[in-house]
């Protein structure tokens, strides 16, 4: 399970990870330039980090690869025995192993790749197969006990623990392992010689009871949640999770929670008490509600408010809580002097001073109108008419508009889509132009209009989405459909230029802003950037005229002279 995986990850392997850290950092930290001051224990270390990188968390990926450790060097040890193993092979025919002094560091190690055949990347198993590694080789029951030992202590080494969790999909066959020790050891029948190894070693050989264990599982979901959130407020839809948090504050509240797993909870910065993050939440709905009132100019947040749906569910907890006498004579107040509607006949009347207000805004709509010739209303001129307007808008593709409002508002022409208004607003500014210089090809940024240009490009880009009745509209004026395109040089020809600069200036280092040929300055860019996309017959024209593919950074006193350089001049001094 993922949970169980992030969750070994706790506070004694930070520990034992940043002591062997600061002891590599304190050795200037580049392995490459240490490694023959390393020591076994540090070396060793260092290798299960390659080995885990895809399980480390980024902050600690960051540190190591700051000290300049190469994550793709994990298999440089694997490599020297794979070696040894080979040349063995060469020199006697076979890969087995004899059982002597000489060989028995690569017998260990050749018996742990075939225990550990299922962690082999697919070329480590083929490599190995191909020198007629024996898969099933006969191993002794010590042998293999002894190697599932190095892989706990592994597991150690890397975790600071011997706690393997009971379902690790990163090493299933030592999570079982571990069980069976246990439970032989509960049974008395393991041997004192394997129980001494492990006792030194820290293993904790008590079983515990189901409702422990649901415990451990539970505290290492919440160390994962903290890990990926920063913060130990598990919300509600956590489901369990957030069930048990609860039960934790609960039980230290009723003096009912162990003082080792307190001090656990502490450690992670578990939060015991939630009352300050109430208030800090409950201030930033009120701060919310006052932001709402100034926009619209009342406090009549709908249940579902499309806005802000937490604000408008807040809104409702207030009136109940005030319905049941359970809100704060603070809290009370300060709704109340924000305006807060409380019952119906409140709003009864409140709903009446809103009427008025529509009306008002209504009016000012219509003398914008005769301002402007226009009811897209800018947000320069009446920031909080163009709020209005856009409410009323979105009232009525809600279906929240009374009818008698929508029928004000449609005697006076008021546009539901602000796009369908600018496209006439720009189809009269075309109008205008072909009357005054007769024809529609409007220029580009036309100081007058510079969005004229650019409106009737696009209305010619997208010419098969227009409704007919607008095609007919700009088939009236006569309006020019064609689309005209730039022209592609072809790449014979810019190489042809650059050839002619070489001949010219005896380099290939075009300025991207040479105002002389600008599209040779842009192409000889492009070149280099496309370096890896370019087919090898171009990428050799380019060569037989020695161009510059890597620009270096020329220490130049000031642009004058950098850009003389360039051209192959001198600066007068």
């Amino acid at each position: 399970m993922e949970h169980l995986e992030k969750g070994i990850f706790n506070k004694e392997f930070f520990s034992l990870w940043y002591s062997n850290y600061h002891r590599l950092e304190a050795m200037n930290g580049t392995v490459g330039d240490t490694a023959d001051e390393l020591d076994e224990e540090l070396e060793s270390w260092i290798g299960i980090q390659r080995n885990i990188r895809h399980m480390l968390p980024c902050e600690l990926k960051a540190k190591l690869s700051a000290l300049s450790l190469d994550f793709e060097d994990k298999g440089l040890s694997w490599e020297l025995m794979y070696r040894q193993l080979a040349d063995f092979v060469q020199n006697k025919g076979h890969a087995c192993l004899p059982s002597d002094h000489k060989h028995e560091a690569l017998k260990d190690w050749l018996i742990r790749q075939v225990l550990s055949k299922g962690l082999l990347s697919a070329i480590q198993f083929q490599r190995l197969d191909s020198l007629g590694v024996d898969w099933e080789m006969a191993i002794s029951r010590d042998h293999r006990w002894n190697q599932m030992l190095w892989r706990l202590k592994e597991f150690k080494q890397t975790f600071g623990h011997c706690r393997v969790p009971q379902k690790w999909v990163k090493d299933k066959q030592l999570a079982h392992w571990v069980t069976v020790q246990r439970r032989t050891y509960s049974q008395n029948r393991i041997r004192e010689d394997r129980q001494r190894l492990l006792s030194e070693l820290g293993f904790i050989w008590s079983i515990k009871s189901r409702q422990e264990a649901q415990w451990e599982e539970f505290f290492l979901q919440l160390i994962t949640f903290r890990q990926k959130h920063g913060h130990c407020r598990v919300p509600g839809k956590k489901g369990k999770l957030a069930s048990w948090v609860e039960r934790q504050r609960t039980a230290r509240t009723n003096g009912r929670l162990r003082p080792e797993r307190e001090k656990r909870l502490d450690e992670i910065g578990f939060t015991w008490n939630f009352e300050h993050i109430r208030k800090r939440n409950w201030e930033e709905r009120y701060r919310q509600l006052r932001a709402y009132k100034q926009q619209y100019g009342h406090c009549f947040v709908p249940a579902n408010c499309r806005e802000n749906k937490t604000l408008g569910v807040w809104v409702v907890s207030q009136r109940w809580l005030e319905s049941k006498g359970k809100l704060s004579a603070d809290k009370l107040e300060k709704l109340n002097e924000l305006g807060f509607v409380w019952s119906k006949d409140t709003q009864d009347q409140l709903k009446a001073v809103y009427d008025t207000q529509w009306e008002a805004s209504f009016e000012k709509l219509k003398a914008y109108r005769q301002a402007h010739g226009t009811y897209q209303v800018s947000l320069k001129i009446n920031a909080v008419l163009q709020r209005w307007t856009s409410w009323q808008r979105m009232l009525f593709y809600e279906e929240k508009l009374s009818a008698d409002r929508i029928d004000k508002l449609n005697k006076i022409g008021f546009p539901w889509s602000v796009q369908k208004e600018y496209w006439m607003k720009m189809y009269n500014a075309l109008v205008d132009y072909r009357k005054r210089f007769g024809h529609t090809r409007v220029p580009f940024q036309w100081a007058p209009n510079p969005q004229l240009s650019a409106w009737s490009y696009k209305v010619r880009l997208n010419k098969a989405e227009l409704d007919s009745q607008k095609v007919k509209l700009l088939d009236r004026i006569g309006f020019d459909w064609t689309l005209r395109r730039k022209k592609v040089v072809p790449w014979k020809e810019m190489y042809k230029r650059l050839v002619a600069f070489k001949q010219e200036h005896g380099h290939t280092r075009v300025p991207a802003c040479w105002k002389k040929d600008p599209k040779l300055g842009k192409w000889v860019s492009r070149m280099r950037q496309e370096r890896e996309k370019l087919t090898p017959g171009r990428v050799a024209l380019l060569e037989t005229i020695a161009f510059e593919w890597n620009l270096r950074t020329l220490s130049r006193p000031s642009t004058k002279g950098h850009r003389a350089q360039a051209f192959g001049h001198t600066v007068a001094s």
